[in-house]
């Protein structure tokens, strides 16, 4: 028989490490601290974990150290919830000898398990409005939302809430008025956020000149003031969107560009996000502010909930969803997922 939740045994919860899947898991965590407290425990990656800050105050924090988890840092719980998929995290509980070891059984990491329900499996058909069918054995893409409240039932607890919550301090908030006011952008005014960052390169970025039609666009139609916004070493993609410009005159948030904490302050203030489909789209759901997604080579089924406020632009392509990081098509065709979108519907 698999053991079970003792009481009293302290829980570790493996959080994501990806911006947007820890906002989209914010629920199933936000359930395991008001049953748990501080006999929690969240082991992740520091950066992504500063964004809990005022929350979960008695819950005890695990950075992830630069190389990966550490089984000596987890020993002592009596469980462990991995809310990855990674095989490294499986690996870390059974090294750290914990009795309960919960997670979804992929990448060959079953056997580690003590909980490992199966995701269900693609069997080859073309998702209806997708451009081609999933490749067996490819994992049914679902919201991680979705997943995560599945997983902790697996161990008879359920999420309650499953709408991802989170709110900038105070503190934040003031500062970010601060900003817009350094911008000339007067307090209770419309503007819009539009986040450019993107790794190089990447497939799931839109192109910065494609970023300076839009603006040009908005400039025209006399919209709402814009501020363009990055992450950590994205400052490239401001740059060369405001390089492409001719007429628009966005602010740019750079020198250095914002914290999570910052970026959720100004986005709970905007009146719209504007964003290719990566982290800030899920900070934005969560701050409940409007957000309009560029969504290029994934597979929207990933975050098919909670789309009360949210526009999703996309078009479809016989190459995708493709989910690579860079486009693999000829200069002719290249990036045609995002070079096609049309945002008719957004600018009406």
């Amino acid at each position: 028989m698999k053991p079970a939740l003792a009481s009293g045994e302290r829980v570790l919860v493996r959080a994501p490490s990806w911006l947007g899947d820890l906002v989209m898991a914010e629920p199933a965590l936000r359930e395991l601290d008001g049953r748990f407290g501080e006999r929690l425990s969240i082991a992740g990656p520091a950066r992504l974990l500063e964004l809990l800050d005022g929350r979960f105050a008695h819950a005890r924090r695990i950075p992830t150290p630069e190389g990966g988890d550490r089984p000596e840092a987890w020993r002592g719980h009596g469980a462990a919830i991995l809310l990855t998929g990674s095989f490294r995290s499986a690996w870390c509980a059974f090294r750290a000898r914990i009795p309960v070891r919960a997670g979804w059984a992929r990448d060959g990491r079953g056997w580690l398990l003590t909980h490992a329900p199966r995701p269900a499996r693609e069997a080859g058909g073309t998702p209806l409005g997708l451009g081609r069918p999933g490749r067996w054995p490819r994992i049914v893409p679902r919201p991680f939302g979705a997943s995560c409240a599945e997983l902790l039932g697996t161990l008879g607890i359920h999420v309650h809430d499953a709408r991802p919550r989170l709110a900038p301090s105070q503190g934040t908030l003031e500062a970010a008025r601060s900003r817009l006011a350094s911008f000339g952008i007067d307090a209770g005014e419309p503007f819009v956020v539009v986040n450019v960052g993107a790794r190089p390169g990447s497939a799931k970025g839109y192109p910065a000149e494609l970023w300076a039609a839009l603006l040009e666009r908005m400039h025209e139609r006399r919209g709402p003031p814009s501020v363009l916004v990055c992450g950590p070493g994205e400052e490239h993609a401001i740059a060369a969107t405001l390089s492409a410009l001719r007429l628009a005159k966005p602010h740019a948030w750079t020198k250095p560009p914002p914290t999570l904490h910052e970026l959720l302050a100004m986005i709970s203030l905007a009146s719209r996000l504007l964003t290719a489909d990566t982290g800030p789209r899920h900070l934005a759901v969560a701050a409940g502010t409007p957000v309009t997604i560029a969504c290029g080579p994934t597979d929207p089924r990933h975050t098919a909930d909670h789309l009360e406020r949210t526009l999703i632009v996309r078009t479809t392509v016989p190459c995708g969803p493709c989910h690579l990081e860079h486009c693999p098509l000829p200069p002719a065709i290249h990036h045609r997922c995002m070079r096609s979108l049309n945002w008719a519907t957004f600018e009406s």
